[in-house]
C-alpha cells in the first residue's frame, strides 16, 4: 500500500504538528481500507464457522467421508469438520460438552442425547435395514452344531444393553426370527471383545455389526439371523437446532452436499473403496472383497419408525412419555 504526500502543509495544519497529524491520517486511511475489505471483500458468515460433526469409524459414515473429501460441503458454503471418536461414549461426552455441532449415531443413542438436553434434531437417515444387505447379525460360535437358532435349546447371547443391538434382538424375537427368551443376555459392551469371546467359545451367540459379521463368518461363525428384513432405521445424522432455525440455511446446504455424496457413491462405488477401508476400518483381509453398501436417500426416518423405537424405549424407562417425534426430527426440512 503506497501513500503520496504532494503538499505536506495541505495535510498538516501547523509545522509543529505535521508529523503527528500525518501519522493520524495515515492510520485513518489504513483503518478505512481494512474496514472496506472486511465489508466488501470477505465477510464472516455463520456458515464459515466450523461445523464439527462427531463420527465413529463405521460403514454408515462413508457418505459423510465422501462429502468431505470431494469438497461437497465446501461447495455449498459449509466448513464441515469430521471429528472421529473411537467410542460412542467419547462422542456423546463431546456433544454434551458443546464441542460439536453435528452428530452421527444410532437411533437409540441419538434419542438419549436429546433426552439428556442436547438441542439437536435429526436431519437425515444415515443407514436403514435393507433386503439383501445385512448390517447387523446374530451369529453362533464356531463349532456350534445347531443349524438354526431354533435348534438351540438354550445359550448365551453377547450384546450391549439399551442399545440399537438390543432393540434389533427384541425385534427379531417379536417377529419370530429368534425364540423369545431362549438366549440369556450377557452384557459385553466392547464389540471387538464380544467378537473374540464368540470366536473363543465363551459366548454361544452374539450380535455384531458389519464388517465384523463377515470377519467372524470367515473364521467359522454361523450367521443365524440378520437385520435385512426388519425395516428399521439404524443410524442418523443430527445438527444443533439453532443451526436449523437461523438464516444460514445450514440444514438445506448440508443435505445438498450429503445428497451429492450419495449420488457420487452410487455412480462409482469402487472409486471409494480405499476411503471406505481406511475411514471405516475394514479389516485388511476383507479390504479387496467386502461389499460396498448401498445407502438410503437423504431424508428423515418415517414417523412410524421413530414412534416404534420410542415405545420400546419408554417400556424400558429410557425416555419419558413426553418425548415425541417432533422433539427429534427437523420439521423445517423442505
Amino acid at each position: 500500500m503506497t501513500f503520496l504526500c504532494v503538499d505536506e502543509n495541505a495535510f498538516c495544519p501547523a509545522p509543529k504538528q505535521r508529523l503527528y497529524a500525518c501519522y493520524l491520517r495515515l492510520l485513518s486511511v489504513i483503518l478505512l481500507e481494512l474496514l472496506a475489505l472486511a465489508i466488501l471483500g470477505r465477510p464472516l458468515h455463520a456458515s464459515e464457522k466450523p461445523l464439527r460433526v462427531g463420527i465413529l469409524p463405521v460403514l454408515d459414515t462413508l457418505p459423510l467421508q465422501i462429502a468431505f473429501t470431494e469438497g461437497y460441503f465446501s461447495k455449498h458454503g459449509l466448513n464441515v469438520q469430521l471429528v472421529p471418536f473411537d467410542s460412542a461414549l467419547e462422542r456423546d461426552a463431546a456433544m454434551q460438552a458443546g464441542q460439536l455441532e453435528g452428530y452421527f449415531g444410532d437411533m437409540v443413542n441419538t434419542v438419549l442425547m436429546v433426552r439428556s438436553g442436547v438441542p439437536m434434531r435429526i436431519v437425515t437417515v444415515a443407514y436403514a435395514s435393507r433386503p439383501g444387505q445385512r448390517q447387523f447379525a446374530l451369529l453362533g460360535r464356531p463349532g456350534l452344531e445347531a443349524a438354526s437358532v431354533d435348534a438351540l435349546a438354550s445359550g448365551t447371547v453377547g450384546l450391549s444393553k439399551a442399545t440399537i443391538m438390543e432393540y434389533l434382538l427384541d425385534l427379531m424375537e417379536e417377529r419370530g426370527l429368534v425364540p423369545r427368551g431362549r438366549l440369556e443376555r450377557l452384557e459385553v459392551k466392547k464389540i471387538p471383545v464380544r467378537m473374540q469371546m464368540l470366536l473363543g467359545g465363551r459366548l454361544d451367540t452374539a450380535i455384531l455389526p458389519e464388517p465384523l459379521v463377515t470377519l467372524a463368518e470367515s473364521q467359522g461363525s454361523r450367521v443365524y439371523v440378520t437385520d435385512e428384513n426388519l425395516q428399521v432405521t439404524l443410524t442418523v445424522v443430527g445438527l444443533l437446532h439453532r443451526l436449523l432455525t437461523d438464516d444460514t440455511q445450514t440444514g438445506e446446504k448440508f443435505l445438498k452436499a450429503y445428497g451429492e455424496a450419495l449420488s457420487a457413491l452410487s455412480a462409482n462405488p469402487e472409486k471409494y473403496r480405499s476411503l471406505m477401508v481406511t475411514s471405516c476400518r475394514i479389516p485388511e483381509q476383507l479390504a479387496a472383497t467386502f461389499r460396498i453398501p448401498v445407502f438410503p436417500e437423504a431424508g428423515l426416518p418415517p414417523d412410524a419408525d421413530v414412534e416404534r423405537l420410542l415405545t420400546w424405549m419408554r417400556a424400558r424407562g429410557l425416555v419419558t412419555e413426553t418425548l415425541n417425534v417432533g422433539d427429534l426430527t427437523w420439521s423445517g426440512r423442505p
